[in-house]
Order: structure tokens, then sequence, then C-alpha cells
């Protein structure tokens, strides 16, 4: 059986990932893949086994019925193929799927999306086709990668990895470790970040905000902050990854949560607002600690305005409970071990290539006998 599936394989954006861990796991599942690949990302980085998978099987060929877009839906049209039978793979991170992305999800045959807080959002915008929920996969590689030496290494190191934007919420992390750990040694937190690319002058913006927030709180003191700002491979992620102890987000939604995912493959503890994606797969206290959160309207988001709208909401965390979780990790050092180690047999028991290729191979089989 032979699909064609179309999304950024060459970008280092989180779909990027999910597409190069898509089409693995369609592979690993005896499905042969003709890949499209459309690039949206300046800069050029390595991904890895996955990534070279994807480039080979560039117009593979071959007869196919399916195509599964992976891009964002504004330009699926772009993309569609007459006589073909069309897989939506969607992932939003509100309680709304944007008006134009709906209009053209409206055009496929069938959605697949990870979690029902996304399929929950597509129905709101009025989409009417039908929704899978498949959650997205990683490669399960060993955990045997060596970390980076770091001026931090006498510490906690709590570290997240996102782009510096609203809905990533870098403001509430910020807050609430600082007010957290005001009155605390040892403890520090390091966050890998860029905004839209990694120049100066988006690196100055990244620093400027931060330092927003630090004169906003007016604390006596801060705990140490530090930022790493270049473009890393997909080797150096994990060693970050492996450099530290816990990551946590304060994310006001996410379509899935791949750091999330990557930091428990790697048997790191997560702290994250429990608001879709991978958090639905979770177990508070078990494999991760979740963070409450109200719905609010979105406001004062001064990014993608045509796809974030005011009749949308998005998570806020309580920083309150935040602040109490990242307490936990420092104050019950055994949880935050038995934390990893059940993340990661999460991670391979129900996001392995294998795992979530046999769960899409057996739906488009299904699809293929219509």
């Amino acid at each position: 059986m032979l699909i064609k599936y179309c999304g950024p394989a060459h970008d280092y954006s989180g779909y990027g990932e999910a597409v190069r861990h898509d089409i693995g796991a369609l592979v690993d599942a005896g499905i042969e893949v003709n890949t499209q690949i459309p690039k949206y990302c300046m800069e050029i980085s390595e991904f890895g086994r996955l990534g070279a998978l994807a480039t080979s099987l560039i117009d593979s060929p071959g007869e196919y019925k399916i195509k599964i877009l992976h891009t964002t839906p504004n330009v699926y049209q772009q993309y569609m193929e007459p006589g073909k039978y069309h897989i939506g793979r969607v992932f939003w991170e509100t309680d709304r799927l944007p008006a134009d992305f709906a209009k053209n999800v409206e055009l496929m045959d069938e959605i697949w999306t990870g979690s029902q807080f996304n399929a929950d959002a597509i129905r709101k915008a009025g989409v009417t086709k039908p929704i899978y929920i498949i959650p997205e996969a990683i490669d399960i590689i060993p955990p045997a990668v060596k970390g980076y030496k770091t001026r931090a290494d006498d510490d906690f190191k709590f570290y997240s990895i996102f782009e510096w934007t609203d809905r990533k919420n870098p403001d509430s992390l910020l807050e609430a470790f600082w007010r957290e750990f005001e009155h605390t040694d040892h403890v520090s937190l390091t966050i890998k970040t860029y905004l839209d690319n990694f120049t100066p002058e988006k690196k100055q913006e990244i620093f400027s905000s931060a330092q927003r927030t630090k004169r906003r709180l007016g604390l006596t003191r801060y705990a140490p902050v530090y930022f790493y700002t270049n473009l890393m491979d997909r080797s150096q992620i994990y060693r970050f990854h492996v450099t530290h102890d816990c990551f946590v987000s304060a994310h006001r939604g996410e379509g899935w949560g791949i750091p999330q995912m990557e930091a428990m493959l790697m048997g790191k503890p997560i702290i994250s607002t429990n608001c879709g994606g991978i958090h639905e797969y979770l177990e508070n206290g078990f494999d991760s600690l979740l963070v409450s959160y109200t719905m609010i309207p979105l406001a004062g988001n001064n990014r993608n305005q045509q796809w974030y709208t005011p009749d949308q909401e998005w998570a806020q965390v309580d920083i309150n409970h935040l602040r109490t979780q990242l307490r936990q990790m420092i104050d019950l050092p055994d949880l935050a071990k038995t934390l990893g180690e059940n993340a990661r047999e999460t991670v391979v028991k129900k996001f392995s290539l294998e795992a979530v290729g046999m769960q899409m191979a057996k739906r488009l089989h299904e699809i293929e006998t219509i």
C-alpha cells in the first residue's frame, strides 16, 4: 500500500518534527510512503535518521489513492490532488479552529488529530467531516545520551524549550519560577528559545521581554535564568534534555507538546499546563506533574492575529499551582526520579513509532476498502 505524505519534514518547527515522526511510524508499520516536502523555515538543520528517511522518499514511484496533508490548513488547496482521498492531520492550540483553517479542513475526506481537546476545537469551528484521534509518535532512541557541562551543574536545573510567543506564556513561567525561588539557592532555569528565527534582532526581543517581566515583579532577588537562543540539531536537542533535571511549561495550549514528549523519552519529569495534546494521555503524580488552569478569551496577543481571534479561548495556568509543582521537585527528590522513570515508560508504550504506526495503518487499510 502506497500513500503520499505532504508536510514540512525539512523544518525545525513542531510541524516538521511531527511530520518526520509520522512518516517514520508509517514506514515502520509497513506502509509505503511517497513524500512531498514544502519548506517554511529559513535555517537548515540536521534531523537524524527520520529526516534522511523523509528525504529519501520524495516522489517515490507508484500509484496512490490516499494523501495526508500535514501543513497549516490555510494552504491545503495548494496540495490537494484530483481523485485522491485526503486526510488532514490537524492540530490546534485554542478551543476553536480558525475560520479559514476550518474552511479548508472541511475539504478533507477525514481528519486525524491527537486529542479530544483538538477534536472538540475542530467541531466547534463547524467542521463536519469524520475525525479520528491518533497521537503523535516519537522514535524510541536509547537513553544513553551525554549531557552538556554548564555553569549551573551544582543547581537543580529546571528547563524549557519553546518559541518565545504569547501562547507559550514565558511571562507566567518566569513569574512562577522567580517568585517561588526568590530565597532559594542552587536552583536555576534554562530556556532554549527563539522568535521567528535566530537573528540578533529577534534574540534581543527575547531578552528585552524577560527584562520587562523582571521589572514588573520587583523582587529582592532573582534565581538565575539562562537562555540558549541558537539553532540545535536533533542530537543536540536530546543532549539538552539530558543536561537538565526537570522540564517545565506554562503554555496556554498545545496541539501536541513535542518537547514534553522528548523530555519524557529521556527520563525527565515534566511539569506542564494540563490542557490538550499529550496531557490527555498522562497521569498527574505518576508520569508528570500537571498544572491546573482556567480558559480565558484571547487578549493582547500580537502574533498571527489572522488565526488567533477574539472568539477563541486558551488556557491561563494557575501560577500558584505551578509554583507548588516546582517546589515539589526541590523538596521531594525521590519524586523526580520516579516521575522520570514512569514518563519514559508511558512514551514507549503509547507513542512509539510502532504503537502509533499500527493505529495509522489500521485506519488506512479501512479506507482502502471503501
